[in-house]
């Protein structure tokens, strides 16, 4: 009887889950800063540097790719990692295994980016996705454990979403009056105007102006890039400077 237990308190030991917990833990808050490597000018190249064609549009993650369990990077594993432990037979007798982290697919609701996002996440990172109130408060959370287990997908997830935000705050481009929405309020050859139209249609009225003196193939998107990013006075100052019939966007 005495034998049974041993061997019953044993394999209790090695299949408890607290364990497997605490080094999963300890993976996360040991997790270091990753120090760039700054290049100057005229450095030999490494041959295994990659260099992306474009600039990413999210920000470095601070601590780097998973140096284990690189599928981690693609999901929220919550620094879970491949464990090791011991399988013991009803002999005593103990054979090394691993335990892999109980990972599930699923659709979370973003309500700052106000759309469902498929992922790959463990059931104790969804256990807390719920104590937190939602996937929104789980990512954006300013605790440092916290921003080391999101790894790279979490971190640019958690990206979008304080971009989301920081948009919803700003003011709208435009205001009512009535039933229409005015954009911009100035002059326009001495007189008070309203624009009820949006930078797109301003465009449409000044393009052909331009074009006249313009070389020979200058297009409408050549056009647009170079005056998307204008306010609408400076168009609006544009257009005065060519008289542009501005009668149809106009209140």
């Amino acid at each position: 009887m005495e034998s049974i237990n041993r061997v019953i308190g044993s394999v209790r030991l090695f299949s408890t889950s607290a364990i497997n917990n605490a080094r999963a833990y300890r993976n996360v808050v040991n997790r270091q800063l990753k120090k760039p490597v700054e290049y100057q000018i005229g450095d030999i190249r490494n041959n295994r540097l990659w260099v992306p064609k474009e600039v990413s549009k999210y920000p470095a993650y601070p601590y780097g790719e998973s140096r284990i369990f690189k599928r981690s990077d693609r999901g929220l594993f919550g620094g879970q990692v491949i464990t090791t432990g011991n399988k013991v037979s009803e002999m005593g007798n103990r054979t090394r295994r691993t335990w892999l982290p109980n990972v599930i697919s699923k659709n979370l609701w973003s309500s700052a980016l106000n759309r469902m996002i498929k992922m790959k996440l463990t059931a104790r990172v969804l256990r807390t996705i719920t104590k937190e109130g939602g996937l929104d408060n789980y990512v954006t959370k300013e605790k440092e454990a916290r921003i080391k287990e999101l790894g790279i997908f979490g971190w640019k997830l958690r990206h979008d979403i304080l971009k989301a935000r920081e948009m919803s705050n700003k003011p709208l481009p435009y205001k009512f009056e009535g039933e229409y929405k005015v954009y911009y309020e100035g002059t326009y050859n001495g007189e008070e105007i309203k624009l009820i139209r949006g930078k797109r249609e301003i465009l449409k009225k000044l393009f052909p102006y331009v074009k006249l003196n313009s070389p020979e193939g200058y297009s409408f998107s050549t056009f647009n890039i170079a005056h998307c990013k204008k306010s609408y006075e400076e168009l609006v100052k544009e257009c005065e400077s060519l008289n542009v019939d501005l009668s149809e966007v106009k209140l």
